[in-house]
């Protein structure tokens, strides 16, 4: 009887314990879920903003390799439209760098400094629209030591892309997407 007594009290005791280790390892199993769940929406975060930055940089590319040639043959039009080449302002002494691709306001369309890259010479057909890329050149003088005036004036070329969900406010500031900036340097 004494026997039977233990058996009981045994039983009670181990009443609950299988739930509790269950709970316990669940809690355990939704953690390390929550975890890998996690970092796979992080990398699917950085593998699309690898991505939207590599559509950018080819369009900016596109829009440098447009306006060198451009400036190379002596065209004023590129794509239809009237190509812009910011001339040396008077005042520039040799071996200044120009600087007015560095304000923000002059890549708007109404500033009439940059030149609007049209869509359908950077996106092949059937592609999401890009915003269009732009590049902006500018010419400026070198330091002539020895008077040597047979050297042509360089002209430094700027060229931006954006991603397709490249989104600006009314100043021309990024608000979302990718933006690329290149620059070269053309001795035509």
């Amino acid at each position: 009887m004494n026997n039977y007594f233990n058996k009981q009290s045994y039983q009670r005791r181990q009443q609950g314990v299988v739930l509790v280790m269950a709970l316990i390892l669940l809690g355990v199993i939704s953690l390390v879920a929550i975890y890998t769940m996690r970092g796979a929406i992080v990398g699917e975060q950085v593998s699309k903003n690898l991505r939207t930055n590599a559509v950018a940089m080819q369009s900016a590319e596109n829009a440098l390799r447009l306006c060198e040639d451009t400036v190379r043959s002596g065209q004023n039009q590129l794509g239809g439209v009237s190509f812009v080449k910011n001339e040396v302002p008077e005042n520039l002494p040799g071996g200044d760098m120009p600087n007015q691709w560095k304000t923000r306001a002059n890549w708007l369309s109404a500033a009439g400094k940059a030149t609007l890259i049209s869509a359908d010479l950077v996106v092949v057909s059937g592609m999401r629209p890009l915003p269009q890329p732009r590049c902006m050149v500018e010419q400026y003088r070198l330091i002539r030591p020895d008077g040597d005036t047979t050297l042509s004036d360089p002209y430094l070329v700027t060229a931006v892309g954006y991603s397709p969900d490249y989104v600006a406010d009314a100043n021309g500031n990024a608000i979302s997407g990718s933006e690329v900036w290149l620059q070269s340097v053309l001795r035509p």
